[in-house]
């Protein structure tokens, strides 16, 4: 692992362990900022607020994706802040999957005051706003045990666990001393700003959490940011190497989900290609033991903002 300045006494400037590089550029680049977060927050419960007064059938509203699992990373560039927010309603029997999201639109259309632009997709109501943010609006019903989304276009009822998901994610994230969310926010960074190989950020994150087993909880793979790096990246490379074809990765919390189902052959074998040559980087930054020559590896990977060169 890259040396520290304490290593050097004769210097005057001494030189910040790696895992506290890691630290500053998660919080600086990689992270939505307190502010960020706050107005996120803030519209998030405005929409709810919206919804639970003027929504016939609300139940309630939930968190869902990123967001929720606290995986969320700053956009790049032009793209937009984008948050899913579920909006549980009563199930009414006879009622069309379709409707429910009909609903949500009328609902949105119905008051000219609400401040944003509002746009039908397949599974949602978007609700633009006018500074490079969006929220997805998910209508969701209950049957017994079991949660559905609504697909507009189909007009069928999709079965969803964002709880049992969530709960898994948080499983693996123990076994890992927390490390897990922070690599996963890495990798996030590393896939938007490379911008040279496709993966769904709910396909990445399963892809990572798969790879966490119940005996890291003892043993040095995931004692802090930059080792545990090295280890995912390592064990995702071998699974890649190991499968030619693409494989199929379910939702650990609804086996039936195929979150491979809209991947393609090429876009996996692309992630093959490019995350060899990522992980072989990492190794690189990692194994460094000069300081200078550390620092500039990593930012091969992440970019000048990382670390600070002697």
């Amino acid at each position: 692992m890259l040396f520290t300045g304490d290593r050097r006494p004769h210097r005057q400037k001494s030189m910040k362990p790696l895992t506290t590089y890691f630290q500053e550029f998660l919080t600086t680049e990689v992270r939505i900022s307190p502010h960020q977060r706050h107005l996120l927050n803030q519209r998030t419960s405005a929409v709810s607020e919206f919804l639970s007064q003027n929504l016939s059938l609300y139940e309630k509203t939930e968190r869902q994706g990123s967001y929720a699992l606290n995986t969320l990373i700053k956009p790049v560039e032009t793209r937009e802040y984008d948050v899913d927010l579920l909006v549980f309603m009563t199930r009414y029997a006879g009622k069309k999957p379709r409707e429910y999201i009909n609903d949500v639109d009328a609902c949105f259309q119905q008051h000219d005051a609400f401040p944003a632009k509002i746009r039908r997709k397949t599974r949602c109501i978007c609700l633009d706003y006018a500074d490079a943010f969006h929220v997805d609006v998910v209508p969701c019903i209950t049957d017994g045990d079991t949660r559905f989304i609504c697909n507009h276009d189909t007009d069928k009822f999709e079965p969803t666990d964002g709880i049992g998901y969530r709960e898994w994610l948080n499983e693996k994230t123990r076994h890992t001393h927390g490390h897990l969310k922070p690599i996963t926010q890495l990798l996030k960074f590393l896939r938007d700003h490379k911008n040279n190989f496709s993966i769904k950020s709910i396909l990445l994150t399963t892809l990572m959490g798969e790879h966490v087993y119940a005996y890291d909880k003892v043993g040095d793979a995931f004692r802090d940011v930059p080792t545990s790096l090295k280890t995912i990246s390592n064990r995702i490379h071998d699974f890649l190497q190991e499968h030619a074809s693409m494989p199929d990765i379910c939702n650990p919390a609804l086996p039936a989900e195929r979150f491979t189902r809209h991947w393609t052959a090429a876009q996996y074998r692309n992630l093959r290609e490019k995350f060899g040559i990522y992980n072989e980087k990492i190794n690189a930054a990692f194994d460094a033991t000069e300081h200078n020559t550390g620092v500039r590896k990593w930012r091969e990977l992440f970019g000048n903002a990382f670390g600070e060169e002697e």
